[in-house]
């Protein structure tokens, strides 16, 4: 089977008064990688949206092979091959890698035979670049991991369409080159069609072929990357709004007394071995520091031991001089927060507005003193 081309004409979707869609002609080739870029809100989501049939287009076309097809359905779009890796995960972390990839098919008879499963995803595996062990727990991998996981389901449903949404947002630079070189290989080699939103340039400059930019819903402009810049892409982008660079001078900063301070640091892992061993690191005030390395080499672990959600075995950590032991009501005092890498599982209620979630954290402080006989 060899890799299909994508065109929609007219693509259009409203809310109420709101078109969030209007009109919008692009083509993706065959055996190609094709960027979407566009601000938040610009509509990509949308569109990618309606062509998986996740939610579907209210007007215009969407021609694959040439040929017209209505996509109402996610089954419709995976009939034709059409797969989607969305921005938010959508495997099932009670569930092993194996059992996770063997029932997104979901062509299975009452009765599994795992045996027979577990060859044929072995078999799988050997095939791919990049590689999980199948007997894993999905709540045991790293967020970077999980985002292999979603691509590699794709590819095990053999869709030669892939639809990705912000790929690389949870991935390592050295991931992100994984994974997109891998995409672009089996593209060049006919194998698969791979439509990408992004909003990082560097990825539309190394691994695209093609570029479609939108703004506010509407298609602003579709060009060869070979023929294009970053500073037109830019501008195509923002419309008249005035493109800045950004000076790459690192500040002097002043010598003082680090902020966050750790030493001999030993966490353990889900397993019981030390995924964190003797790490000591200091960050001053006003500094960024970056902590690197492949998913799933202790990342996760040293961030749960600073926020008190994973005990550390060895060491001490301190913040503004104080020894620190991630209790609420310290982290609240010396003002330590966090921004998880699953946002939406970890730092929000899905269900619950913007206004109720940006209030919550306001109704579990702790209330200040107040004098007797007042009510707070």
């Amino acid at each position: 089977m060899h890799a299909p081309s994508l065109e929609t004409i007219g693509a259009s979707k409203h809310f109420g008064t709101f078109r969030a869609l209007d009109e919008v002609s692009f083509k993706v080739r065959a055996g190609t990688v094709h960027a979407l870029l566009g601000e938040n809100g610009a509509g990509k989501s949308t569109l990618v949206k309606g062509i998986i049939g996740y939610s579907p287009l209210q007007s215009g076309s969407i021609l694959v092979n040439n040929r017209e097809h209505a996509i109402s359905t996610p089954r419709d779009s995976h009939q034709l091959h059409i797969g989607m890796v969305y921005q938010h995960f959508t495997v099932a972390p009670g569930l092993s890698v194996a059992e996770n990839l063997v029932l997104s098919r979901g062509d299975l008879p009452w009765r599994i035979n795992w045996t027979r499963e577990h060859k044929r995803l072995e078999a799988f595996m050997a095939k791919m670049p990049f590689r999980l062990d199948i007997h894993r727990p999905v709540s045991s991998l790293a967020a970077g991991e999980k985002q292999k996981l979603e691509i590699l389901k794709q590819l095990y449903l053999q869709h030669r369409l892939i639809i990705l949404d912000e790929p690389t947002s949870v991935l390592t630079p050295q991931e992100a080159d994984e994974v997109l070189g891998l995409m672009q290989a089996m593209a060049h080699r006919g194998e698969l069609t791979v439509l990408m939103i992004t909003h990082k340039f560097r990825e539309v400059s190394t691994y695209a072929d093609d570029v479609t930019v939108l703004r506010k819903g509407r298609w602003v402009s579709t060009a060869t990357v070979a023929d294009t810049t970053t500073q037109q892409m830019a501008a195509w982008m923002m419309g008249e709004a005035q493109v800045r660079s950004v000076s790459n001078d690192r500040p002097v900063m002043a010598t003082r007394t680090p902020q966050l301070q750790v030493e001999g640091l030993g966490v353990p892992g889900d397993k019981g071995t030390l995924a964190v061993k003797n790490l000591s690191l200091a960050v001053h005030p006003g500094e960024i520091v970056g902590v690197a390395g492949i998913s799933g080499n202790g990342q996760r672990e040293l961030t749960e031991a600073l926020l008190g959600q994973r005990p550390f075995s060895a060491g001490q950590i301190s913040v503004d001089g104080q020894p620190y032991h991630a209790q609420r009501e310290q982290m609240q005092r010396l003002r330590v927060f966090s921004l998880p890498e699953e946002p939406l599982r970890n730092a929000c209620i899905g269900s619950f507005s913007v206004a109720d979630n940006l209030a919550g954290p306001a109704q579990l402080r702790p209330a200040a003193a107040v004098p007797s006989g007042l009510a707070s």
